[in-house]
C-alpha cells in the first residue's frame, strides 16, 4: 500500500528555458495527493520561490485545494504591526484567568459584571458577560461559586490599570495589523506570478 506516481503536471517557467512540475500520487485505497511544485530551471530557481495558497471549502466535506505562485526570493516577509509581537500570545484561561479576563473584557464590562456578582447569589441566574465568565471559570478553575468568580473579577480589576495588552489595546493593534496586512498583500500580489499547471 505504497504511494505510486500517477501523473506529472507541468508548465513553462518564466524565462522559457525550463519548466515547473508537480507530480501526483495515488495508493491502493484510491487516495490521491499532490507532491511539491518544483522549479526545474536553474535560472528561475535562483530568482523565485514557490508560494502555496491553500483554500478551504465552506464545509469540511468540500475539502481543500491549493493555488501556486512564483514569488521573488528576495521579497520581504510581513513585518508590520502584530498583536503577538506587541503583547505576546493571548492568555489561556486555564493558566492565567486574570490575564484572560483583562484581554477579553473592558474595565467597564468587568465593573458591570462585578456589580451583577454582588447582587446575584446563584450562578445559574447570571446573564450576559457574567454568564460567559461563569462558563469559562467553570472550565478553567472547576468552580461556579459566585464568590470565587467575584474574587477572580476583582483580581482582574485591580490588575487592569497596570496590565499591558488589555482588550482595548489588543483591539487597536488588531485593527492596525488588519490594515497593514491588507496593504502588504495588495503589494505582494503585484509581484507574484501564477503557476498554471497542465
Amino acid at each position: 500500500m505504497s504511494w505510486e506516481e500517477m501523473s506529472t503536471s507541468q508548465t513553462v517557467c518564466p524565462c522559457g528555458k525550463g519548466k515547473i512540475t508537480q507530480k501526483s500520487y495515488g495508493d491502493d485505497w484510491n487516495r490521491y495527493q499532490d507532491g511539491p511544485v518544483i522549479i526545474e530551471c536553474e535560472e528561475c530557481a535562483k530568482k523565485y520561490k514557490v508560494e502555496e495558497v491553500m483554500h478551504r471549502g465552506m464545509l469540511t466535506s468540500d475539502g481543500s485545494w491549493s493555488e501556486y505562485f512564483l514569488l521573488p526570493k528576495d521579497y520581504p516577509e510581513y513585518d508590520g504591526p502584530s498583536e503577538t509581537a506587541t503583547y505576546g500570545s493571548s492568555a489561556n484561561p486555564n493558566w492565567d484567568f486574570t490575564g484572560w479576563l483583562i484581554q477579553h473584557f473592558t474595565e467597564a464590562e468587568l465593573e458591570e459584571t462585578e456589580e451583577q456578582l454582588h447582587v446575584v447569589k446563584a450562578s445559574s441566574k447570571l446573564t450576559g458577560n457574567a454568564a460567559y465568565i461563569c462558563k469559562e471559570h467553570k472550565s478553567a478553575l472547576k468552580t461556579v461559586r459566585v464568590s470565587a468568580i467575584l474574587a477572580s473579577v476583582e483580581r482582574a480589576l485591580s490588575a487592569y490599570p497596570e496590565y499591558v495588552g488589555n482588550k482595548q489595546q489588543r483591539e487597536e493593534i488588531r485593527k492596525q495589523e488588519e490594515i497593514a496586512h491588507a496593504d502588504y498583500y495588495e503589494e505582494k500580489v503585484k509581484h507574484r506570478i501564477a503557476i498554471r499547471l497542465d
